[in-house]
């Protein structure tokens, strides 16, 4: 199928002036930003099914893609180096012919898009073939490229972007905004609050010995950049599973049920998370299925700070907010039985978001020392992204919601993506990466377990 996919025409489109005051060209980087410099592209995938004709989709597509650069201004540069300071900064304003964001065509009438909407099972290398192929391992790079793609029943939209220009949160904002810009035809873009791309508001006193710190380890040889991946991906099996909201209120109820020593007459705890309960779950099923019975497992998750600095960043800051949180756990307390190892695994992530959220930016100048010291024992990583509440299943772009979305970017053992359920309110679509063999075990466990909470 992925060879079917045929190329028509490749443009680049240029943001539409705004009326406001203008725009800086130049961006500093946060150390929050550097932070994501060794990590190739985010890229998501939305599928729509739809009979509309391509080229009108493609010009709606563009035309709004336009307009909603005019505010997300950033996306349209280039990641650049300061030949003086040697620095990272975007360039928001190159003047060069490859300026703007490149927009890639592309249809296939060998296959119906129903298929890879209905198949849990992710068609990777096909998925690899509908976002578009962005190379940023040498300096000047691009920040954004989009790729639309005709299928018998309707299309995808791709996008890829580098992860120095945005988080997750950022990313499901500007595709949402980008979708109502195309359903009002065109319009100016219509945000709640301004949008704040100064990575002043970050406010650490030395960011940039920090940005620098972060370079030198992650790419030393600038302006070639070292893009890091752990395992081949074409190994690994993917798969999305769906956790309704009757399954999450389930997984609350046993976390509360006992402690870990099974004294039920203790004062029942706060339920915990939707993250935290689905998370666990994950954890535990994960850690059984590569039948590992000693040793440790460690797990990675992504902490919004905005709203956990003191004074809080605001909610309209676009760019990279996250602190990348880790806390490794023994796998004989995961695996112990009748409960105990969810409960036990609900409660160390509780502890470790109280503990690595409480002061975020503390010790954040070892940040990257600490993840590499950590990176050779990748054997029993599991690794959180994504957020239940981006809303990206409201991604109308006019031809109604996305009948899929998932994260095309996620090569690595263990990588765990977490969005909004498309059709259950409250409910949670979990998308992961296993070896073959790992993924059969893990689907009839996290399958079963979720039937057992249910009865």
């Amino acid at each position: 199928m992925a060879d079917s996919i045929r190329v028509s025409n490749t443009s680049r489109v240029l943001p539409v002036p705004t009326s406001d005051d203008e725009h800086p060209t130049l961006l500093s980087l946060s150390f929050l930003d550097t932070f994501w410099v060794g990590i190739g592209p985010v890229q998501r995938l939305l599928f729509y099914r739809s009979e509309a004709p391509l080229a009108s989709v493609v010009q709606s597509l563009k035309s709004s893609l336009s307009v909603t650069l005019g505010t997300f201004y950033p996306l349209s540069g280039k990641l650049a180096l300061s030949a003086d300071s040697g620095e990272l900064f975007i360039d928001c304003g190159a003047g060069g012919e490859d300026d703007g964001v490149e927009f890639t065509e592309a249809e296939t009438d060998e296959e119906d898009l129903e298929r890879f909407v209905t198949d849990h099972v992710h068609h990777w290398e096909t998925y690899k073939r509908l976002v578009p192929d962005m190379r940023i391992d040498c300096l000047p790079a691009p920040l954004m490229a989009v790729k639309v793609t005709g299928f018998r029943g309707g299309f995808t939209v791709g996008v890829s972007v580098h992860h120095v220009a945005v988080d997750g949160n950022s990313l499901s904002r500007f595709v949402k905004a980008w979708a109502e810009t195309c359903r009002s035809r065109g319009g100016a873009v219509v945000l709640r609050e301004a949008v704040t791309f100064d990575r002043a508001v970050v406010g650490h006193p030395r960011n940039s010995d920090i940005c620098r710190n972060y370079l030198d380890l992650f790419s030393p040889s600038r302006p070639t950049m070292a893009i890091h991946n752990f395992v081949d991906p074409s190994k690994m099996a993917r798969r999305t599973f769906i956790i309704t909201t009757k399954m999450i209120q389930s997984l609350k109820r046993i976390a509360t049920e006992t402690d870990r020593d099974g004294d039920s007459s203790q004062t029942k705890k706060k339920p915990p998370s939707t993250f935290v309960a689905v998370a666990a779950h994950a954890w535990t099923c994960i850690t059984r299925a590569r039948a590992t019975e000693d040793g440790q497992s460690t797990l990675f998750f992504m902490a919004d700070c905005r709203s956990r600095v003191d004074p809080p960043i605001p909610q309209s800051f676009f760019g990279n907010c996250v602190k990348a949180c880790n806390m490794k756990s023994s796998v004989a307390d995961l695996l112990a039985g009748e409960g105990h190892g969810f409960r036990f695994a609900c409660d160390a992530l509780e502890r470790a978001i109280k503990e690595e959220t409480s002061e975020p930016f503390r010790g954040c100048e070892e940040w990257v020392q600490r993840l590499l010291a950590i990176l050779p024992d990748h054997g029993g990583f599991v690794n959180f992204a994504g957020s239940h509440r981006f809303g990206l299943y409201k991604a109308d772009f006019g031809w109604g919601r996305p009948s899929r979305v998932e994260l095309v970017s996620m090569p690595n053992d263990g990588a765990v993506v977490m969005i909004d359920a498309r059709d259950d309110e409250g409910g949670v679509q979990l998308s992961l990466v296993l070896p073959p063999h790992h993924m059969e075990v893990f689907a009839t466990l996290f399958l079963d377990g979720m039937d057992d909470v249910m009865h």
